[in-house]
């Protein structure tokens, strides 16, 4: 009987296994490069469209506050401003402005109907304003005086209807959910002083607390109801030097829950002027 015989077979080398299980390393260590440089390249254009959008907002804040700053400017320069008082000394007539810096209707009349005023009546040197405090929208008395003596701080370097001009711009951009909310912080009280050409912050910072400032928003808060004031903005009118008598405009809001607002116009004071002159 012939006998088989049975080849030895040839064992598979461990070269060949190193090579097999490199070749899988490689694939592997190449893989997650991919997905790691995907990953880091998808990160860098977050990063990227995160820069150029922030950028893009500070960009146009920038210009919003640059035109802002030219417009007040544009209001106000070349007229004489001394503390609390905007125009000249011998305008024959003298209005008093109370307003509350956090009210919209204060708001709305500076913004909407002052500069009318300004350019017909104070520049012309028909006119002088005169600003004053009065607490009606500002619910916190400590909030109340910390804004006016704001403005009443930049009244030290004759800046104050500069500061409280900017004020009434910046108000609708406060963070805020409701006119009643504390917004006038320290930090957005600066923010608005930054925006005031010329104005020395250091010595803005030091006015705040000098000159019995912080006891004046009170005080003509006071004085104020006395003259049966009753909502911002008020106004008083009269001869220069003379005594003052409370004065209502033509345009009248009206609310449900207070009484009836008189913005004044320049149409009013044309004839008003007259009538006293």
């Amino acid at each position: 009987m012939a006998r088989s015989i049975e080849r030895p077979r040839s064992p598979r080398s461990s070269t060949g296994r190193a090579h097999s299980s490199g070749r899988t390393s490689l694939a592997v260590l190449t893989a997650r490069l991919k997905q790691h440089l995907l990953v880091t390249a998808a990160l860098a254009f977050l990063v990227l469209a995160i820069v150029a959008a922030a950028i893009t907002l500070l960009t146009r804040a920038h210009d919003r506050q640059t035109e802002l700053d030219r417009q007040v400017t544009r209001l106000l320069a070349g007229i004489p401003q001394h503390d609390r008082a905007l125009g000249y000394d011998a305008a024959p007539v003298t209005l008093e402005v109370f307003a509350d810096l956090k009210d919209p209707d204060s708001r709305n009349w500076w913004n909407n109907y002052l500069p009318a005023i300004i350019k017909q009546d104070v520049r012309t040197g028909r006119l002088q304003l005169r600003f004053h405090s009065y607490k009606t929208n500002t619910n916190s008395p400590v909030e109340f005086v910390t804004e006016q003596t704001a403005a009443l701080a930049a009244g030290a370097q004759n800046k104050l209807w500069n500061y409280a001009d900017t004020f009434y711009h910046q108000q609708r951009n406060a963070p805020k959910t409701s006119e009643f909310d504390p917004y006038a912080t320290n930090n957005f009280l600066k923010s608005v002083a930054q925006q005031v050409p010329g104005l020395n912050l250091d010595r803005w910072q030091t006015d705040r607390h000098t000159e019995r400032r912080e006891e004046q928003p009170s005080e003509e808060t006071k004085t104020a109801t006395s003259y049966r004031l009753y909502v911002t903005p008020s106004f008083r009118i009269g001869r220069t030097g003379h005594p003052l008598t409370n004065y209502a405009g033509s345009t009248i809001l009206k609310y449900k829950a207070q009484r009836p607002i008189a913005l004044i116009t320049a149409t009013d004071l044309e004839t008003t002027i007259k009538e006293l002159n």
